[in-house]
């Protein structure tokens, strides 16, 4: 197993472990509805940006770094407002099961 691939399963099973706790959080309704979007665009940004830039940090050369720290910052971004629309769609599907 390269260093890469090590590295790939710590995220994974940190992200699977993230996204449980979410999961239990938002069926026992810790989390209001109306914030499910912000906390999965904001959430889910925040953990691509980390996982990709520790990738980056450990894998490719240091005279790289302004370029993948904007390449994983846009990349980040996209990822979050991808994580927010998703949250919209689980609160409309949420509202529309309690009717």
């Amino acid at each position: 197993m390269t260093q890469k691939d090590l590295i790939s399963t710590i995220q994974l099973i940190l992200g699977l472990l993230l996204v449980t706790i979410l999961l239990v959080l938002m069926r026992r309704v810790k989390i209001k509805p109306e914030l499910w979007p912000p906390a999965l665009g904001i959430g889910f940004g925040a953990y691509v940006f980390v996982a990709l830039m520790i990738e980056s940090i450990i894998v490719r050369p240091a005279a790289d770094f302004g370029d993948y720290i904007f390449t994983n910052l846009l990349s980040a971004i996209g990822f979050g407002i991808l994580g927010y629309v998703g949250g919209h769609i689980l609160v409309r599907n949420a509202q529309k099961k309690r009717r």
